[in-house]
């Protein structure tokens, strides 16, 4: 069975928008060769719920459409959990089959729901992991427990499944063939009146390193900092993380070579990346999530731009085109040098071909055949 004109219920704890992460990219490719339903997270439960829970539906084109759907019963045990789980999932399977929509492969991205693909009349279920999520859900044991097939963008994350029977692999983050290609006449319009800046894009959230950034912006005072995502300071937040150098950044504005436009599209933001500098990945290093990879990393090789982070476990041998020190001072040191004497131009080139090799017509086509060893 290859990954071609399959269709795929892929399901994400991210709704489908202007935001993409990986379920949002993954679901994209496959949807040039298959036809694909983006299954949307259920908002807040409300007893309403109980006695009407319509289904829509939206499409992005003509082989990606998104679903939405509610719980029927509050989350307030394993037991409420499992019923309103193998519940929501026949109600999904019922409505997919009178659009004619059987014979189904579930690509599990969300941790917390949909747990079981045979509920929902799926051929295969598949859980790919692209985050550390500690098993602190139900969804993760039962997904491990009944899937076909674990996949993780990480070694490190197969590693906690060595309990479960089913096959495992790392499938990692991929990029789209055509985050490479940019238009001169778009580049030339976008929104921004700044030149030679560093670029971060993405949500700016608690898993950001705000005390290194902000001795970025202290000791670059000239150089602008441009920040093209959604601000979600206290999304989520860690209860001990001091949250007063993101506070004097982005709600106080006290640096004035910080430029925060707020979320753009996903499929523009090559366009923000072409005409940064350098792009920067100051995450936190504490937050364990963190340590293993940033997913805009590849779009930011994918322009040649040079990535100045801390040492991800995933890009630990990559120092030969990315500027890692663990060290917060050492790495702004890093970026000292590159502002004064630049870098080797061939840097460019190999960036982008390192990119290449993660385009999703590879990572996918390698995916294919590990579907096809385990379906047949």
């Amino acid at each position: 069975m290859e990954l071609e004109n399959q269709t795929i219920l892929v399901t994400s704890n991210e709704p489908w928008g202007d935001l993409w992460y990986s379920k949002q990219n993954y679901a994209y490719e496959l949807s040039k060769k298959n036809n694909v339903y983006f299954i949307n997270p259920p908002t807040k439960w409300r007893p309403s719920n109980l006695l009407s829970n319509p289904i829509t539906e939206g499409s992005y084109n003509d082989n990606l459409h998104y679903i939405n759907y509610q719980n029927f019963l509050p989350i307030r045990n394993n037991f409420l959990n499992k019923l309103n789980n193998k519940w929501v999932s026949k109600h999904l399977q019922k409505y997919l089959e009178k659009k004619g929509v059987k014979d189904t492969i579930l690509w599990a991205f969300d941790p917390l729901r949909l747990f079981n693909h045979k509920h929902l009349g799926c051929k295969l279920g598949i859980y790919h992991c692209v985050d550390f999520y500690y098993f602190q859900y139900l969804g993760e044991y039962e997904l491990c427990k009944n899937s076909n097939l674990l996949f993780a963008t990480s070694q490190r994350f197969l590693d906690d499944y060595g309990d479960y029977d089913a096959p495992k692999y790392v499938v990692p983050h991929g990029i789209s063939s055509e985050e490479f290609n940019t238009d001169l006449e778009v580049l030339q319009n976008l929104d921004i009146d700044i030149e030679d800046y560093a670029v971060y894009t993405g949500v700016i959230d608690h898993r950001m390193d705000f005390s290194l950034l902000e001795k970025a912006l202290k000791k670059f005072p000239d150089l602008p900092f441009l920040f093209v995502g959604p601000i979600r300071l206290y999304h989520r937040p860690i209860k001990e993380k001091d949250l007063g150098p993101a506070q004097r950044i982005f709600e106080q504005k006290r640096y004035p070579n910080v430029h925060s436009i707020g979320a753009r599209h996903y499929k523009t933001l090559k366009n923000y990346v072409k005409r940064a500098k350098f792009c920067i990945s100051f995450m936190d290093m504490e937050y364990h999530a963190n340590t293993v990879h940033h997913h805009k990393t590849l779009g930011y090789l994918t322009q040649g731009k040079p990535v100045f982070g801390p040492i991800f476990s995933e890009y630990k041998n990559l120092g030969n085109i990315m500027y890692m020190d663990n060290d917060g001072d050492g790495l702004l040191d890093l970026i000292d040098q590159f502002l004064k004497n630049g870098e080797d131009p061939s840097l460019e080139n190999a960036r982008i071909e390192h990119a290449r090799h993660y385009t999703f017509e590879n990572v996918l086509a390698n995916a294919s055949k590990l579907v096809e060893k385990h379906s047949t």
